[in-house]
């Protein structure tokens, strides 16, 4: 309706400007500017909805908001060089400050008859126009269109055009730069002037429009947003940094997407989440990968891959008994080393006071080289590279007891039929009631023969029963005694001389 009455006015100007003509351009311009705002509003609502799109799909969103960016930028320099012509034609011709004529409504205006200076600034000292600003204009709007029509795509022009016109009236020998602004009256000239910023506005929004429709029909439509907590780890140890990533998903309650993990795994998918589960039958790091497939409204099918990981640990009890932190001389103390959270991989140790040899899965053999401690220093390395300090272990340093003689099931003395002890075949070395099984031998042993003519010193190199031992043994007659002594034996802590072993022939 406001585009019918312009017309009309614009016809019957060539024929009178009367009060009623100049107080109908008022009317008229106080719709064109209203739907100025309207656009200017709808544009907003657009460019909001662009910047919806593009953080849903960067990818396939951003070229045409940034020609959107462009649209808009060039279309807000536009629309203000054309409010600076008006204001100027408002100050000359109301001989007022600019600070008036910005807030001057043409309702209020005296001079709106006047139609020499808006000529002047418009035609300027030329027959058509071309000294005037209204050549200036007319190349701006013809930059303009140009610029919005290359954003639409060849085979859209004829459906969808940047209207904007600019050409000479065909109904008259003026060029279009005298037919809007020679010899027109002030209101008339500012009616124009919001005529083509209400142009220049709704190309914007046609052309903003048709860029979104263009990606839009490519992105899933999004009917539900929630609340999500991303953790980069759910383990933090003492002294260290919980961090999470806080932000809004967007999902359809309607429309599912496949999700995959690996090649053949579908997931359940509920108001657009995926439920993976898997059974853990490993220890150490599990990395996964897969791929969210969504499908548009168009069809076009968009492809999301993404990779991820978890920890597997063993269930683990860990006791301490401080009083028994020990460690043995000259033996491979074994010590198994975890950190809750962290994978074995990941953790390093070091020690002072001994030699580290490493067994596999967190396992150690520890050589003790000297001092009354052992010092174990861990560290791990975190998912950013740093190594952190997860603490320090200390033991006691102690000599492996002695071991015990032993001769058949005899340690220290007791009582041996004379058939019994004339099976065995020589002395062996045990240690009793001690935490690690090792190995000693006895190398060498003398043993004495109490008879009631005196007693009998027999020695043995090795720890077996020399020939002589053996036939004394065979003469030993019932209650007598018979001691090893001076035993030598050898084992993980070196050499050492056992204590003497009595038996009593039954």
């Amino acid at each position: 309706m406001i585009g019918m009455m312009y017309l009309v006015l614009t016809a019957l100007l060539a024929l009178n400007v009367s009060k009623d003509i100049l107080d109908a351009f008022v009317i008229v311009n106080k719709g064109l500017e209203n739907s100025n705002l309207n656009f200017t509003e709808r544009n907003e609502k657009l460019y909001a909805e662009f910047d919806l799109a593009k953080t849903v799909d960067p990818v396939l969103v951003t070229p045409n908001w940034k020609k959107a960016q462009d649209a808009k930028k060039e279309s807000e320099q536009l629309v203000a060089y054309i409010d600076e012509l008006q204001k100027q034609m408002i100050i000359e011709t109301e001989k007022v400050e600019k600070s008036v004529a910005d807030t001057l409504q043409m309702q209020n205006i005296e001079n709106k008859d006047k139609y020499d200076i808006p000529t002047h600034i418009m035609i300027g000292d030329s027959e058509d126009g071309s000294k005037g600003a209204s050549r200036e204009l007319k190349n701006k709007l013809i930059k303009y269109r140009e610029q919005l029509t290359g954003y639409i795509l060849p085979a859209d022009r004829k459906t969808v055009k940047v209207d904007i016109n600019t050409d000479d009236p065909a109904t008259s020998e003026e060029n279009w730069e005298l037919y809007n602004f020679y010899d027109r009256p002030l209101v008339a000239c500012l009616t124009i002037l919001s005529k083509l910023k209400n142009d220049v506005k709704n190309s914007e929004s046609l052309v903003v429009d048709y860029l979104l429709k263009e990606t839009d029909g490519e992105v899933m439509k999004f009917d539900t947003v929630a609340a999500k907590v991303v953790p980069q780890s759910n383990y933090v140890l003492l002294g260290d940094e919980y961090k999470a990533d806080v932000f809004i998903a967007a999902f359809s309650k309607t429309k599912k997407p496949e999700i995959t993990i690996g090649e053949n795994l579908k997931l359940d998918v509920k108001n657009g989440l995926g439920k993976y589960t898997v059974k853990a039958d490993k220890e150490g790091i599990v990395d996964y990968e897969g791929m969210i497939r969504i499908t548009s409204a168009k069809g076009k099918e968009s492809v999301f891959p993404f990779k991820s990981q978890y920890i597997v640990a063993k269930p683990s009890l860990t006791v301490s008994l401080d009083a028994m932190n020990v460690m043995y001389q000259g033996l491979n103390n074994p010590i198994s080393i975890s950190v809750p959270g962290i994978p074995t991989e990941k953790l390093s140790v070091s020690a002072s006071g001994g030699t580290l040899i490493a067994t596999g899965s967190g396992k150690y053999n520890v050589k003790v080289s000297g001092g009354t401690k052992v010092d174990l220093n861990v560290y791990a390395t975190m998912d950013n590279g740093e190594k952190k300090n997860m603490g320090t272990m200390s033991f006691r340093v102690k000599q492996i007891p002695k071991p015990k003689a032993k001769f058949g099931e005899i340690t220290d003395s007791g009582n041996m039929s004379k058939s019994a002890a004339n099976a065995q075949q020589g002395l062996i070395a045990q240690y009793e009631n001690f935490i690690y099984d090792i190995p000693a031998k006895v190398t060498s042993f003398k043993m004495v023969v109490f008879t009631a003519n005196g007693s009998y010193d027999l020695f043995s190199n090795s720890n077996m029963l020399t020939p002589e031992m053996k036939q004394q043994l065979q003469l030993v007659k019932k209650n007598s005694r018979v001691m090893f002594e001076e035993i030598q034996a050898i084992g993980p802590g070196g050499a050492v001389k056992l204590s003497p072993l009595t038996i009593k022939i039954n």
